[in-house]
């Protein structure tokens, strides 16, 4: 009988053993997933903070094609003004007149100073994003354009339609 006890103890004591390295271990797990997770969002912040743009256009004069045939092309300038590289494609970027999203199909990407089509605006540059809408905008009203890039930021612009 002496034999008992001790062995029930030394059992008791392994099993201790065993149940704080299972918890040890859990903890460990949800520790290091919280830390990736902490990671993964900072990494997709700071993309974010670096990425910036403007709309550059005068709200009272954009630039556009003859009003008087359909389609209509209006042009809207666009400045990186964050220090990384904008993809500059339709499938990158979402434009958007009144809250009406422009089919990608109706949005060309161009370098405003040899209007050939690019896909990347770089720090700094200035890119255009041409609209072709089938009928004009009504005259002197005032409309909302929203450009959202595929990270999520987005900016606004007022302007008076010519």
């Amino acid at each position: 009988m002496a034999a008992g006890g001790p062995a029930s103890e030394l059992i008791m004591f392994i099993v201790a053993i065993l149940v704080a390295g299972s918890v040890a271990g859990a903890l460990a797990y949800v520790t290091n997933d919280i830390a990736q997770g902490i990671s993964d969002n900072g990494a997709m912040l700071a993309n974010k903070l670096r990425t910036d743009f403007a709309i550059i256009n005068d709200p009272n004069n954009i630039p556009h094609s003859n009003l008087s045939k359909t389609p209509v092309n209006y042009t809207f300038y666009i400045k990186n003004i964050g220090d990384t590289v904008i993809p500059f494609t339709s499938n990158a970027v979402q434009v958007m007149i009144n809250g009406v999203l422009i089919p990608p199909s109706n949005l060309t990407f161009l370098d405003p100073y040899a209007t050939t089509e690019i896909t990347k605006l770089p720090p700094y540059a200035v890119g255009a994003i041409n609209v072709t809408l089938g009928t004009p905008l009504t005259s002197n009203d005032t409309y909302t354009l929203t450009v959202v890039l595929e990270n999520g930021k987005k900016r606004t612009f007022i302007f008076k339609a010519p």
